[in-house]
């Protein structure tokens, strides 16, 4: 999911939590200061990255013992503290739901889907 407006991680949380998980694995990527950087521009084909979401998803529910994924990630300008993206794992054991996680942050650090410009 992408969206213009911030989320809450307790209701991300909240709509992930089933009984048969064991774990919710979250990471939160946000926009830090530093080398004068005022916020961040986002742009991204939406089209474009839903299939990707949907597809790293699948990856993952298939490379890792999950359960669920969750990817929701900002588009649009955000500021210094803003959170850009929000990946979450549910999964029977803590173990897997870390590296799935891990595996998801890293590949879409490198997708081509989701530009990201520092402001200055």
């Amino acid at each position: 999911m992408f969206t213009d407006c911030d989320f809450a991680l307790d209701t991300l949380v909240r709509k992930m939590k089933k009984p048969g998980l064991g774990c919710i694995v979250s990471f939160i990527g946000i926009v830090r200061a530093g080398n004068a950087i005022k916020g961040m521009e986002i742009a991204m084909d939406e089209k474009k990255v839903k299939t990707e979401l949907e597809s790293r998803k699948r990856e993952a529910l298939a490379k890792f013992e999950i359960e669920s994924v969750e990817i929701v990630h900002r588009k649009g300008s955000l500021d210094v503290g803003d959170s850009i993206v929000a990946i979450l794992v549910g999964a029977g054991h803590r173990k897997d739901a870390f590296r799935a996680c891990e595996y998801l942050i890293d590949v879409l650090r490198v997708s081509e889907s989701i530009r990201m410009k520092e402001l200055k």
